[in-house]
């Protein structure tokens, strides 16, 4: 099998809510149990917030805080992305510039 192949999916057990879930993945396990440490603790979190034991709620609030994050993140890389567009812009331009001027040559 060369390295350009996907591995074969897994199956992963992870904890959640003090739950078991089997997880079929191609990713690393350890990646996975990440994952699933970060959204168990999410939930530990909220759920300590807001006080509230139906953990359907606390799930589904865990998801938007969640979704929350990802959509901040997509946005800050968006206005990184368009700054270095911006920045590209202008270094071609002046490289454009620089290479329309004549050149000097020192007097030998």
């Amino acid at each position: 099998m060369s390295s350009d192949d996907k591995s074969e999916p897994k199956l992963i057990p992870v904890v959640i809510m003090g739950q078991t879930y089997t997880v079929r993945a191609e990713e690393d396990g350890r990646y996975i149990e990440e994952l699933a440490r970060f959204v168990d603790t999410k939930i530990s979190t909220i759920g300590d917030a807001t006080g509230t034991s139906d953990s359907l709620k606390v799930a589904i609030l865990a998801a938007l805080n969640i979704a929350d994050e990802l959509f901040k993140a997509q946005d800050r890389e968006r206005e990184r992305d368009s700054d270095v567009a911006v920045r590209l812009t202008e270094l071609s331009e002046k490289l454009e510039q620089a290479l329309k001027e004549p050149t000097q040559t020192s007097p030998v």
